[in-house]
């Protein structure tokens, strides 16, 4: 649990934490966050707001709660906590060693006499982000054109079929590209909930583009497989344009993968995941076409259906999974979470009513709280409101937490 303090609030923890008496030199701009657990003060964060500009002056955990990660939790609210009130950067200018030692871990650098952490390095994220998408889709349009008009020329259902799978990659890119964009947008006074889900519509015109090009695929290469049409056999130039698509997969899987992980971008992950598959399935594609040169073209229909099947398998999975987010389905476990979770930090005898929403990889979370009835309000608002921050600390996925305050009754 994380509590905001300011100006002559602080006075009442500098008994248990003597350096607090150092910000009070300058009140009027001095602030603190107390961090608490099972009702005992764990430790804080103490600084100074200048304009956009935050200066740490001390970041402490009591010696016998450290080693519990306590550090990296308070750390981490309070680099968020910043972030949200749209700092530009932290400065630390003492020269403990220990402390720097510790914010290093946590992307500081060293500039002159200070270190610093930059704010607006989420701004290169969705640049490094929107450039990694932007490959992708000029990639798979170069496979998706090589391959269908190979597969055509070559005789090679197998590869034609790969072609298209290729097609549906660009347009899953596209879509990616797109809730990186919108993703960043903030909500407004006609969308004050964002525009993140504009990421599920296009994930279901996604999904549904998919499903229609593996049944299509499939469709075809079962005509051909039942009316006996496969006695062309495929040009050997098609395994060589099969093997390009497994070198440029692997090569997309790896950069992804790379960007997708130094950035924390979920939907580059999955996109890195999605073309690592790819890789196998052109890797199936070379051995069907060297089956159907050397044995049977028959192997080159039976590919396109497998290849169709992989297709069709993954729009249906897309749409399934993307229903659930927009007709709001709850998250049991998460939710359970969320209950103990207000149990174990704060005094609040009873939580109810806790309702969840996605809208793109963000969580909208509603709950409510009973509290003493002869609370006074100010301490009922506070309480929410730490209450809220905190939970959207340490559970990243949630932007926005609505507490409704309720009384116990005796």
């Amino acid at each position: 649990m994380y509590k905001f303090l300011s100006g002559e609030e602080i006075r009442e923890y500098v008994s248990t934490f003597k350096r607090l008496e150092k910000i009070l030199e300058n009140p009027e701009k001095a602030e603190c966050i107390i961090l608490e657990e099972n009702n005992q003060m764990i430790g804080y964060v103490s600084y100074w707001r200048d304009e956009k500009n935050y200066i740490l002056e001390n970041i402490f955990i009591k010696k016998e709660e450290r080693y519990k990660s306590n550090g990296t939790k308070l750390i981490n609210f309070f680099i968020n906590h910043c972030k949200k009130n749209n700092g530009k950067q932290i400065e630390y200018k003492s020269n403990e060693k220990i402390v720097i030692s510790f914010l290093k871990k946590y992307g500081f650098e060293v500039i002159g006499e200070k270190i610093v952490l930059n704010l607006l390095k989420d701004r290169k994220r969705k640049k490094e982000g929107i450039t990694v998408v932007v490959s992708s889709i000029l990639l798979n349009i170069f496979l998706a054109i090589i391959k269908i008009f190979g597969g055509i020329k070559g005789r090679s259902n197998a590869l034609l079929a790969d072609g298209f799978n290729s097609l549906a990659d660009v347009v899953s890119s596209m879509a990616i590209f797109l809730g990186i964009y919108f993703s960043n947008i903030p909500g407004d006074e006609d969308h004050p909930y964002g525009h993140e889900k504009i990421e599920s519509i296009v994930g279901i015109i996604v999904g549904l583009f998919v499903v229609i090009t593996g049944i299509e695929i499939g469709k075809d290469a079962v005509g051909k497989l039942l009316t006996g049409d496969y006695k062309e056999i495929p040009n050997f130039s098609t395994v060589y344009l099969a093997m390009v698509s497994i070198i440029v997969k692997y090569g997309m899987y790896f950069y992804k993968m790379k960007v997708g992980k130094a950035t924390k971008n979920t939907a580059l992950i999955a996109d890195a995941r999605d073309s690592k598959s790819d890789v196998l399935s052109s890797s199936g594609v070379v051995f069907g076409i060297i089956l159907s040169i050397y044995i049977s073209p028959i192997f080159d229909v039976i590919l396109s259906i497998i290849v169709a099947g992989l297709i069709l398998k993954e729009g249906v999975i897309t749409l399934f999974e993307i229903s659930d987010v927009i007709l709001d389905r709850q998250e049991e476990d998460f939710i359970k979470e969320i209950e103990e979770y207000v149990y174990h930090n704060t005094d609040i005898k009873n939580v109810h009513d806790i309702y969840m929403r996605r809208s793109g990889d963000k969580i909208f979370l509603s709950l409510h709280i009973r509290v003493d009835k002869d609370m006074s309000v100010y301490k009922a608002h506070t309480l929410a409101d730490n209450l809220e921050e905190s939970i959207m600390a340490d559970f990243k996925e949630v932007k926005e937490v609505m507490i409704h305050i309720d009384y116990l009754i005796d």
